[in-house]
Formats: structure tokens, C-alpha cells, sequence
């Protein structure tokens, strides 16, 4: 029979694309913005309420993770 290779169209030749995982640093980024959210939300509608004593720890929330965001930035832009 002679020496001619017949293709397979069935048979996977090449592996599936790899998914990234996702890492750390993405998952606290998106941490801390919903934290910047939810705490600034949350301190609004309490303030609005009439609930000052209530809103100050959501408001407290809010100001952490806004500055954590802000030096996480600051620290990738020298690493650029």
C-alpha cells in the first residue's frame, strides 16, 4: 500500500488555550472598590437616615480602602 498519510479530521492536534487565573492583586482590587462603594453607600443612606453613630464606621470603610487603592496605584506606577 503505498506511503500516502491520510489527514485525521477528527483528531486534536493542539491543545485548548490556557485560562488565566485570576490573581491576588485583581481579586483585592476589586475588594477594595466594592469596600470604596458599599462603605460610601452605606454612609450616605445612614447619614440621610438620621443615623450618624451608625455611619461613621461604613464612612471609616470607605476612606481605608479609597486610600489603600490610592497607594496600590501609586506603587504599580513606579513599577511600570
Amino acid at each position: 500500500m503505498g506511503g500516502t498519510i491520510m489527514n485525521d479530521q477528527y483528531r486534536i492536534t493542539e491543545t485548548p488555550p490556557q485560562q488565566q487565573a485570576v490573581g491576588h492583586f485583581t481579586i483585592m482590587t476589586v475588594v477594595l472598590w466594592i469596600g470604596v462603594v458599599a462603605g460610601a453607600v452605606l454612609n450616605t443612606g445612614l447619614q440621610a437616615v438620621g443615623l450618624p453613630l451608625v455611619a461613621v464606621p461604613f464612612g471609616a470603610v470607605a476612606v481605608a480602602c479609597g486610600i489603600a487603592l490610592i497607594v496600590r496605584a501609586v506603587k504599580m506606577r513606579g513599577r511600570r
